[in-house]
């Protein structure tokens, strides 16, 4: 393929790795000639209304089906725009493959305008950071940017795309080291010593998910998910104990436990705080952990379901065999207790469930809401609910309720969002209605940055820092294409969801954001 233009080797590359969607937002002629390419090749182009909502798709797009997905953008204003998508790629360790078009190589001593140095400001945000030239080696080029994308812990990739520079091949992380075959006999032995663990099971057992939750259902002890791992063990599982945030609502269980399996868990996942426990910890995972979060006594590296499996030789005994179900009845009892009787975010998430299918694919926002819609979301399976955890970001929710649709054709997918998470995305509701797809989106709608607020101090900027004027979202979403209702109440909620899932939807949900105060107590302390 030697007259093959790099555009063409690289949207040969995508379709090689078995992707067959692209992402972006065009600035202009290099960006145009790979979206020409990428038709050429039989692959789809998806067009956003910006860079960071497009790298989104393309990474939770990418988690879904498998396969890292590419984002396309221009170079200067295009490259930047997209930073928060590629920040959150890597961070919640998404597959992502972001290219943008920069000043040519050979023009930087003449050309100014818009030239950044867009590989200094991709290079601490991904995994690496290279360039995609026409003079050879452009198709390996891309196809390991694609892969090292994919590998644990993955991540974002960038490259500038310079067709008439040469390649610079992106300088990704060593693969994962050799498996710890002989921690695991002291590591068995610690456990089976013990006779009331608790495992945290986090994002890195998800592509493992059956052969953890058949080691943990051997040992019989209760299980905490961290927010991405949620699914590994389905809802009503008797040893399913709730969500593990670093909170304190969880700490129920784990104050009693005498030892901590932790199973995939990223030290990316825990809110920051303090590590609360003092017992010791066998941590199991197929990389080594990037930050020292967790006092680990033993660390293991290898496969987690195998290598779980071999550390498990029986069931323990400080434990009976609903535990974890009768914490997690607990903890949702204290929450729906902060309920004052009016339509608050609890009230509006129970609606919601009561409606939904229960295929239906869930994204959530950052923002006060999650922590109704976290605790009773009835999570069947894993990567049923996406949120993005290690970043935290908002404005992740509707481009990834996006991607989730086209990810898993004809599946329905509820977006639940706060009304400033939908400010920084509301163009993409047109992507939504343009696209015909199957989302619900379910904004909780108080006109204010409710988390932040709970936080807000005295001499802080009080309300002019966190409250905004109420927007009419209904009419605005009418304005793109949704079918769309206002609730005051659960009976409203109850009356627009009852139907309509397969179709573009909007709720406008006014609810009353006294909850979100004692819902932060309870959960975080």
């Amino acid at each position: 393929m030697t007259d093959e233009s790099p555009a063409d080797a690289l949207a040969r590359a995508v379709k090689d790795v078995g992707a067959d969607t692209v992402f972006g937002l065009p600035g202009g002629g290099p960006n145009l000639e790979v979206i020409g390419a990428v038709e050429r090749a039989g692959l789809r182009f998806v067009l956003a209304h910006g860079e960071t909502a497009a790298c989104i798709m393309a990474s939770t797009y990418g988690l879904l089906t498998g396969r890292t997905a590419m984002a396309l953008a221009t170079r200067g204003p295009g490259a930047a725009s997209g930073v928060n998508g590629v920040l959150q790629a890597t961070l919640d360790r998404f597959p992502l493959l972001f290219v943008t078009d920069c000043v040519p190589a050979a023009d930087h001593a003449r050309i100014g305008h818009q030239r950044v140095d867009q590989r200094a400001v991709m290079t601490p945000i991904t995994k690496g950071s290279g360039r995609l030239g026409g003079t050879g080696q452009s198709f390996e080029t891309a196809y390991m940017a694609l892969i090292g994308a994919q590998d644990r812990p993955r991540g974002a990739v960038h490259l500038d795309y310079d067709a008439a520079a040469s390649c610079e091949a992106t300088s990704l992380p060593a693969p994962a080291p050799e498996a710890t075959y002989d921690l695991i006999g002291p590591a068995a032995e610690r456990l089976a010593a013990t006779a009331a663990p608790v495992a945290i099971v986090g994002l890195g057992a998800l592509d493992d998910a059956a052969a953890v939750r058949a080691a943990l259902e051997r040992l019989g002890c209760p299980v905490l998910t961290t927010y991405q791992a949620t699914g590994v063990l389905a809802e009503g599982h008797p040893q399913l104990a709730g969500l593990y945030t670093n909170g304190v609502i969880e700490s129920g269980v784990l104050d009693r436990a005498d030892l901590i399996v932790a199973v995939g868990l990223d030290p990316t996942e825990p809110m920051p705080g303090r590590w609360r426990y003092d017992v010791p910890v066998i941590a199991i995972d197929a990389v080594a952990p990037d930050a020292a979060f967790v006092p680990v006594s033993l660390q293991l590296i290898g496969s987690p379901g195998s290598m779980l499996d071999k550390v498990v030789t029986g069931p323990c005994t400080g434990w009976a065999p609903d535990d974890g179900a009768i914490a997690l009845a607990a903890a949702r009892t204290a929450l729906r207790a902060s309920s004052r009787r009016t339509f608050g975010p609890v009230e509006l998430v129970d609606a919601v469930i009561a409606a939904a299918p229960p295929d239906v694919s869930v994204t959530v926002d950052a923002g006060a809401h999650f922590l109704a819609v976290m605790p009773f979301w009835p999570v069947r399976w894993p990567l049923q609910l996406l949120i993005s955890n290690g970043a935290a970001t908002m404005g992740f929710a509707v481009p990834a309720a996006i991607a989730a649709a086209l990810a898993r054709p004809g599946t329905p997918v509820v977006c639940c969002v706060g009304d400033g998470g939908l400010a920084m995305t509301l163009s993409e509701l047109e992507t939504i209605a343009r696209l015909a797809l199957p989302v619900t989106v379910v904004v909780f709608d108080d006109a204010a940055l409710s988390l932040i607020e709970i936080k807000q101090r005295e001499g802080q900027g009080g309300a002019g820092a966190v409250r905004f004027t109420a927007v009419d979202f209904a009419v605005v979403g009418a304005a793109m294409g949704l079918e769309t209702a206002v609730a005051t109440n659960g009976d409203d909620a109850t009356a627009f969801l009852r139907d309509g899932w397969d179709r573009p939807r909007l709720l406008d949900a006014r609810i009353d954001a006294t909850p979100y105060r004692e819902l932060v107590r309870i959960t975080r302390g």
